[in-house]
């Protein structure tokens, strides 16, 4: 008796349980349908742009399917359905909103027959513009902008990422910046990420340019810390060949309590033993913004640098220039005839043939501030004819240019959002940036269409232009009282050479993680 009981029970649960993990596939389905109709409809329109981007639906494995209807426009629409599973990815797949219920709906049937917690795997819900591309990618153009973009949950994240905000350039961690242990590139990922590269048309060996760790310091004198820092960098370029990527940003370092001398030497030997290791990554040294002992404020540093450096070797070397951090580091880039000195300045000091990148960043802080503050294009003290100057140089032409400005806005409504957090990331400023930034080509500097989108930019920066303008002239005035108040009491003294600060000065500078990390 006990045993029929049993056996009549197993058969009901199993019966119940094929019932139920049936009705996800029919939610699928209807998910299908969705992706159909809405891919058939931003194909339509980013046609204009040269991009289509029809897709199918995924399959059980995460696959990017080229266009069949033309082999040299990329895939847009729907890539990240097929990079990754709905709940990994930053960008989820285009679903109804009432399909995407039904499914969360399904999903805890079939778990709760099946005895496992519910709720555990939840499906975030967005609203259709979220997943949609923000704009569509400009095709033709000799500029190529972009930005920063994730690539949290492996590096083949980064291309949908990017076709989010319409970019046809883009930076990526390629592994964690701020620890030193990180697993091994995987191999899945790997081909995924170049898969994914000529299925969009992006140029892993001229338009994507990594970010190094901040960690990494390769002028570090302490013999340990080096050995650590130089095998993480030498991972990133081993990383950066398995992916076909060429072009790998990275900070120059600090020279700490030693001398500059000592500093890049260090540097220079470091570089030679990385290339030696490696067979096409060209390691790429950004401006700093001059701030304490940081390597890179003048070009002068980069000079010295590579004279270190066997000519053999030079052909594998190059500079990013980040254009607020060279704006506060005393380079004036605002103004036309600013704009040609500091690239022939550039060009006699360094070179052009080591200029390889580009960071694009307004500045929060005054010209010779040696403060790392990121602004919105337009609103900062740089102002849009900077960049305006940047996009009509014909010598940047195919060089990538990476946006690094700040897009963390508020969050709306009444009190913190999750995890306590008052703001959350806004990837239309970067859409609505790099479709700025494309506009500028070709347009006449002295019209009213230039003047009016100038002051509209300049007017959304006002109070904080302001606020960091008092900040700045009061430090300025308290550095000349204190300087005046020495050669008093010592008769005739040299003034405190500028970037030459105390170490406990940086605490009350407020920085972004650029020029005021601490490379130890």
């Amino acid at each position: 008796m006990p045993a029929t009981r049993s056996t009549r029970r197993n058969q009901e649960t199993k019966a119940t349980s094929t019932a139920v993990d049936g009705a996800p596939e029919t939610a699928i389905l209807e998910r299908k349908r969705g992706l159909s109709v809405t891919g058939a409809s931003l194909a339509k329109r980013s046609k204009k742009s040269g991009y289509s981007g029809a897709s199918e639906p995924p399959n059980s494995e995460p696959k990017l399917k080229k266009n069949s209807q033309d082999n040299d426009t990329p895939e847009t629409d729907n890539l990240s359905e097929k990079l990754l599973e709905t709940e990994r990815t930053e960008h989820p797949t285009k679903v109804k909103p009432e399909d995407q219920k039904e499914e969360e709906v399904e999903v805890g049937k079939s778990r709760r027959a099946k005895g496992t917690t519910p709720g555990k795997r939840k499906i975030k819900e967005e609203s259709s513009a979220e997943m949609n591309p923000l704009a569509s990618r400009a095709s033709g153009l000799r500029m190529f902008v972009g930005a920063h973009v994730s690539a949290a949950k492996g590096v083949q994240n980064s291309i949908p990422n990017s076709i989010h905000i319409g970019g046809n350039a883009f930076a990526l961690f390629l592994k964690s910046q701020r620890k030193w242990d990180n697993p091994p590139l995987q191999d899945e990922n790997r081909d995924l990420f170049k898969k994914a590269c000529v299925d969009n048309n992006y140029d892993a060996a001229k338009h994507i340019l990594p970010h190094g760790s901040y960690l990494v310091n390769l002028a570090q004198e302490d013999p340990a810390k080096a050995t650590v820092a130089y095998n993480s960098f030498l991972d990133d370029l081993r990383r950066c060949e398995a992916l076909g990527i060429k072009l790998y940003n990275f900070h120059p370092g600090a020279t700490n309590k030693t001398s500059l001398e000592s500093s890049l030497s260090r540097l220079a030997k470091a570089l030679i033993s990385a290339l030696d290791a490696t067979k096409t990554v060209i390691p790429v040294l950004e401006t700093m913004c001059g701030h304490g002992t940081t390597i890179g404020g003048p070009l002068s540093h980069f000079r010295d640098l590579f004279a270190l450096i066997p000519e053999s070797y030079h052909s594998r070397l190059g500079v990013c220039v980040d254009t607020c951090h060279s704006f506060a580091a005393g380079y004036d880039l605002r103004s036309p005839a600013g704009w040609d000195k500091f690239m022939t300045e550039f060009d006699e000091t360094i070179g052009l043939k080591f200029l390889r990148a580009w960071h694009l960043n307004d500045s929060k802080t005054p010209l010779g501030s040696n403060r790392d503050l990121h602004a919105n294009i337009g609103t900062g003290f740089l102002g849009l004819r900077a960049f305006h100057n940047l996009m009509n140089d014909k010598r940047v032409e195919g060089m990538p240019m990476v946006l690094e400005t700040p897009i963390d806005r508020p969050i709306e409504g009444a009190g913190a959002g999750a995890k306590g957090k008052k703001t959350t990331e806004d990837k239309s400023v970067w859409a609505k940036e790099i479709k700025l930034l494309e506009s500028l080509i070709g347009m006449d500097a002295e019209s009213k269409e230039f003047f009016d989108l100038e002051a509209k930019l300049a007017d959304e920066g006002k109070e904080e232009r302001a606020k960091h303008q008092a900040m700045f002239d009061k430090k300025a005035k308290e550095k000349a009282g204190k300087s005046k108040d020495i050669r008093s009491m010592f008769g005739k003294g040299k003034p405190q050479k500028k970037g030459s600060r105390k170490n406990d000065d940086s605490s009350e500078d407020e920085t972004d993680g650029e020029c005021g990390s601490s490379h130890e």
